[in-house]
């Protein structure tokens, strides 16, 4: 998830377990640890444009740097504060759990976590929550700021940071109850409509757990639906088919930066002809909700590949300036709520003659 919420995260991490020996600063040292493992980023100069896609969220994300983090940073913590009466047992398991749930939340966005590295580049994804969840996060960030204003020992505080504590454990259970739901409508809803399909994902749209995104595969297309739990029992499914294009991508299929965007995209890969300029293609990576207004409907992670002198270029473009920010928002309140009857009834930026994109 967002950095924020990592971060503040790994703040109440320090404040349920290190709070009576340091007070405040055990929320400090939180916030510090809970924002580590994304700081794999700082290596991205060092790295070329394929390899930068599997670092983030790679080795600094998996299980064995959780261990191997407690261990080393928790035996660094007890030295620095031995005298506070932090004992190595309880700063090894500070540190543990702060590492181990920034991992855990990042495995429950759609964007995938390589947990299992280095024996496997697997990327594993729950998608159960948005990378950016304001209802989850600021809770979290309004139950830290109030404790700082009671002491270290005071029993109020202790029941604000359980309070803060329980409130994210009954958001991630609320998100794969709603999840469960989704899942089971879109299944019903892809019957009714004839489609038998290959496999199939559920995930939220930004920054809230009750209107829900489905994308299924079936024999060369992808199905993309919408469910909202404010949907109304009579309100029609819209199933936005596309097809996916994959057969564009095989005189490409060997170049490694080819393999690596596809597996990045987890396979959720979408393929067409570059509109601006029919020398290159487009690969889009489907898993992600859309930028929607009444009149366009965008896609967030698209690279364009040139293929020049045996070798295979490619560069993330963006189709952002097809919408404004308020009237994306804005539409997608009305979605949520269960109304917003054109839902996807606009254009995506490869069916349009002119359209703008910034690199």
């Amino acid at each position: 998830m967002d950095s924020i919420t990592q971060a503040a995260l790994g703040g109440l991490c320090g404040e349920m377990t290190l709070r009576k020996q340091l007070g405040w600063k055990g929320m400090a040292w939180g916030v510090f640890i809970g924002t580590l493992p994304d700081l794999d980023i700082i290596a991205y100069p060092w790295l070329d444009k394929v390899q930068q896609l599997s670092w983030h969220r790679g080795i600094s994300h998996s299980i064995l740097m959780c261990f191997l983090a407690a261990l080393v940073l928790g035996w660094l913590l007890a030295k620095i504060h031995r005298k506070r009466g932090v004992t190595q047992r309880q700063a090894t398991w500070f540190v543990f759990i702060t590492w181990v749930t920034h991992v855990a939340i990042d495995c429950f966005t759609s964007y995938g976590t390589q947990i299992f590295e280095p024996f496997s580049n697997h990327r594993f994804a729950l998608n159960n929550m948005s990378i950016i969840d304001i209802s989850f996060t600021l809770p979290m960030l309004a139950g830290l700021l109030l404790v700082l204003f009671f002491k270290k020992d005071s029993p109020t505080r202790t029941i604000i940071g359980r309070s803060a504590a329980i409130w994210l454990c009954l958001y991630t259970t609320a998100s794969f109850t709603l999840q469960h739901q989704a899942n089971v409508y879109f299944k019903k809803q892809l019957s009714a409509h004839g489609i038998t399909p290959a496999r199939m994902m559920t995930a939220p749209t930004i920054s809230n757990i009750f209107l829900w995104r489905m994308l299924a595969e079936s024999e060369g297309d992808y199905h993309i639906a919408y469910w909202s739990f404010f949907d109304k029992p009579d309100r029609p499914c819209r199933i936005d088919t596309t097809p996916s294009g994959h057969t564009l991508l095989k005189p490409l299929k060997n170049y490694p930066q080819a393999q690596k965007l596809t597996w990045f995209a987890k396979d959720w890969h979408k393929v067409v002809v570059d509109p601006a300029n029919g020398g290159s293609l487009l690969l889009i990576d489907m898993r992600f909700t859309e930028i929607v207004t009444s009149e366009v409907k965008s896609p967030v992670f698209v690279w364009q590949l040139i293929e020049q002198s045996d070798t295979l270029d490619f560069r993330q473009v963006s189709f952002r300036d097809r919408s404004k920010v308020g009237e994306t928002l804005d539409y997608l309140w009305q979605r949520i709520q269960g109304n917003a009857p054109e839902w996807m009834n606009g254009s995506w930026p490869w069916h349009e003659n002119t359209f703008q994109r910034s690199p």
